[in-house]
């Protein structure tokens, strides 16, 4: 009975230390899954028209609006979903010209260029805590 009682209890301890061991492989996983959404936002916002980034229907809405999207960040062992939600925005630069959301001017910006920064900030909870992650692609035509 007595040997029956000191392997119940090493076998506690050693499951014990193996769900601590795995506990922050969880937290690389989820790291790993948003860097790799957060590098889809890069990739579909360096792509997509600059017509279609400048249009009123744009997924990158001109600042201070900003477009929410709840999204599926990807899933984790045993089918569980991790989710975010992205708040996209667009922001255009000071040089650009005042029709272009700027305050330049030709001497300023002889080339008449249009650069905006389109934003993409992705927020997701890990346990009881909430992270923000983002990235921003520098627009120019």
């Amino acid at each position: 009975m007595l040997a029956l009682s000191i392997l119940t209890v090493l076998g506690l301890v050693l499951l014990k230390l193996s769900l601590n061991i795995l506990h922050p492989r969880q937290w690389v996983l989820r790291q790993t899954l948003t860097d790799a959404y957060l590098t889809y936002e890069r990739s579909y916002a360096e792509r997509i028209p600059f017509e279609t980034l400048l249009g009123n229907n744009s997924p990158w809405p001109t600042f201070p609006t900003t477009s929410s999207t709840v999204v599926e960040i990807g899933r984790l062992p045993g089918s569980r979903v991790v989710t975010g939600t992205v708040v996209r925005t667009r922001i255009p630069d000071t040089a650009n010209y005042p029709i272009d959301g700027g305050t330049g001017t030709v001497a300023m910006n002889p080339a008449a260029m249009k650069v905006w920064k389109a934003q993409s900030v992705l927020t997701y909870t890990i346990g009881n805590r909430s992270y923000v992650k983002s990235r921003t692609v520098l627009r120019s035509q």
